[in-house]
């Protein structure tokens, strides 16, 4: 058993900003694999407007919070193998709020 209890934590999932930010990066990653999986890689990129040598998207990121030199992120990536090439990325955003902490029955100050 931890030291450390959370005994209670408020927390706000902010939907709205977070499937926004989900959306953006979706978006391109499911396109060029939608492409690549129905045409194959030299027909998606010359759908996507790309060079031979460049690399479809197959990834991206973006903070969804941050406290106390910590840091949470929505990260999208393929399932299985590895990937090479761009990873999208978009500003971060204020989406999970913590308030009202306390551990070991104590309240801490928290803003994040």
């Amino acid at each position: 058993m931890s030291e450390f209890e959370i005994t209670s934590m408020n927390v706000a999932v902010h939907t709205k900003a977070i499937g926004q930010a989900f959306t953006t990066l979706a978006a391109p990653i499911i396109s060029a694999k939608a492409l690549l999986d129905a045409h194959g890689e030299e027909t998606a990129k010359k759908m996507l407007d790309l060079e031979p040598k460049e690399d479809l998207v197959r990834a991206g990121e973006v903070v969804i919070g941050t406290y106390n030199g910590l840091v949470c992120r929505l990260v999208i990536e393929p399932e299985s193998g590895s990937w090479m090439g761009d990873n999208l990325t978009h500003e971060p955003i204020k989406g999970i709020t913590i308030q009202n902490m306390e551990v070991n029955g104590q309240k801490l100050k928290v803003e994040a």
